[in-house]
């Protein structure tokens, strides 16, 4: 996503530099830049863009007579265009020239969205009201651009993290907290092995420590009760990893993608 080719179309030079810096510190560097319509036209053939953020006032040609263009254009209308809204005034001045059946005294609740419509052939894929706030503008460009596979990716590694938290939770035996980490389960796991012989005994006083560094105590049997159940936990642990991946790639809306939960329904950590 971050080798987006991306023009920014603004007078305000200032501005460009300060969407361009947005973008350079979140990853991206392919950034361009035009300051009127008629020189944004241009870049566009010249680039050939794959994401436009296009300001509404600009002279020569203002941003909506060159999103309409762009949008009639077999070659560039299927390009992302974000427009900045943060002309309500220059609207509504337009919309006063219009003729509208409208009341136009109306338009003072009109949304700066809602008036702009009434001026553009189809809807971009976003409005963003000036000034544009840094994690509005990124989350903005990241559901813009995210594809479904990417999408489901990060969900991916966001179930796999999920997954090796909870591993790392202390898990609950015979009432008491134990450690789960894998060096923990590792140690579980060569003492139980050590234990699998039926002449093999543990001394009376044995135990095994807890989380809070408790000395617990096991016979031959808990502790291979234990080892068993600890197996089966992390067993559980996996397949709920498993079972989400499987939910989510079944799904075929990015929209779903976003909002499936992937916290729920995990194994307790009672043993």
């Amino acid at each position: 996503m971050t080798g987006t080719r991306v023009l920014i179309i603004d007078d305000q030079k200032e501005n460009v530099r300060y969407l361009t810096t947005i973008f350079e510190e979140n990853g991206f560097y392919d950034i361009h830049g035009a300051f009127d319509g008629e020189e944004g036209l241009v870049k566009i053939n010249e680039i050939n863009p794959e994401l436009i953020l296009l300001d509404l006032r600009m002279p020569k040609k203002n941003g909506i007579v060159v999103f309409n263009e762009l949008k009639k254009s077999p070659k560039y209308r299927n390009i992302p265009v974000i427009i900045l809204t943060g002309e309500g005034g220059f609207l509504k001045h337009l919309a006063n020239l219009r003729e509208f059946h409208e009341d136009v005294e109306g338009q003072g609740d009109t949304t700066t969205e809602e008036l702009l419509n009434r001026f553009i052939d189809s809807r971009p894929d976003a409005f963003l009201e000036k000034p544009v706030e840094p994690e509005t503008l990124m989350a903005t460009v990241r559901k813009i651009l995210i594809t479904l596979d990417e999408l489901k990716e990060t969900r991916f590694r966001e179930i796999n993290e999920l997954r090796e938290k909870k591993m790392e939770e202390d898990i609950i035996f015979k009432g008491f907290s134990f450690a789960s980490d894998e060096s923990s389960r590792n140690i579980l796991m060569s003492t139980a092995a050590s234990l699998l012989s039926p002449e093999t005994t543990l001394p009376d006083d044995f135990v095994w420590r807890s989380s809070d560094n408790q000395g617990v105590p096991m016979t031959r049997e808990d502790l291979l009760a234990f080892h068993t159940a600890t197996t089966e936990w992390v067993y559980r642990i996996y397949k709920a990893s498993w079972d989400r991946k499987a939910a989510i790639d079944a799904l075929t809306d990015i929209e779903a993608v976003e909002n499936y939960d992937i916290q729920r329904g995990w194994p307790d950590n009672t043993l």
